[in-house]
């Protein structure tokens, strides 16, 4: 499911994989063929299998934060590709996560694919304390950050509703509103959007105080009980 993004050579493929609707993607430099896969998650062949069938050579990977189902073919993948895995920092330090090749990042950190791609890491705490988004040209990739027309929990350990409202009205100060937007889950009517449109139509983006916001998205949820960690019935690659 290719998704072209309106700049000279990018090219972002959305990978839906896995038993949580997970998007992992494929942020592709078309001059050089090279490309980064974000949150590489439940069935590492297909990850491997479409970067071949695009003629693509996986160079990175980006992880948006260190939960479960977004990270638990990192590993696999490692078997296959000697290639660095990039977290932020804060993350690193909040859930202990380590494999081979990390590279602890910063916020604002920039890092190039290929010849032509810069992706900038930007640090969106409220689902985890170190959740980045993925900053491209004319998109941004926000994991459990940022759905459309939704956001990510705060229910797990390390989740701050308050943080999360600051971090949600932040991407909305800083960003264009032509920016698109690319959800780490498939949870809303249409697999990505722009940010303008997501300002009118997200329930979590109207809230005017940090109170309101709070008692929406904890709703019947209370703080640090989430399910975080691999599920009994998590799948093996096959």
């Amino acid at each position: 499911m290719p998704n072209e993004v309106p700049s000279e050579g990018l090219t972002i493929h959305t990978l839906p994989l896995g038993p949580w609707d997970n998007f992992v993607y494929l942020l592709a430099d078309e001059a050089s063929k090279t490309c980064a896969v974000v949150d590489p998650a439940w069935h590492a062949p297909s990850i491997l299998q479409e970067a071949q069938r695009l003629n693509l050579e996986i160079t990175h990977i980006l992880c948006t934060h260190s939960h479960f189902d977004h990270v638990n073919r990192v590993e696999k993948l490692l078997e296959t590709l000697d290639i660095p895995v990039h977290m932020l920092r804060p993350e690193i330090e909040f859930s202990g996560y380590r494999c081979e090749n990390l590279v602890p990042s910063s916020p604002g950190d920039t890092l190039r694919v290929g010849k032509h791609v810069d992706v900038t890491m930007m640090h969106t705490p409220g689902h985890t304390p170190g959740s980045c988004s993925y900053r491209l040209r004319d998109a941004i990739v926000t994991g459990d950050t940022l759905f459309v027309d939704g956001c990510g929990r705060c229910d797990f350990v390390g989740g701050d509703p308050e943080q999360m409202h600051q971090t949600l009205q932040g991407l909305l100060d800083k960003l264009p509103g032509d920016t698109v937007m690319y959800p780490g889950h498939d949870y809303g009517p249409t697999a990505s959007a722009p940010l303008a449109q997501q300002r009118g139509t997200n329930p979590y983006l109207q809230h005017k105080t940090v109170a309101d916001f709070v008692a929406h998205r904890m709703q019947g949820k209370k703080p640090n009980t989430g399910l975080s960690s691999p599920p009994d019935w998590a799948p093996a690659d096959s």
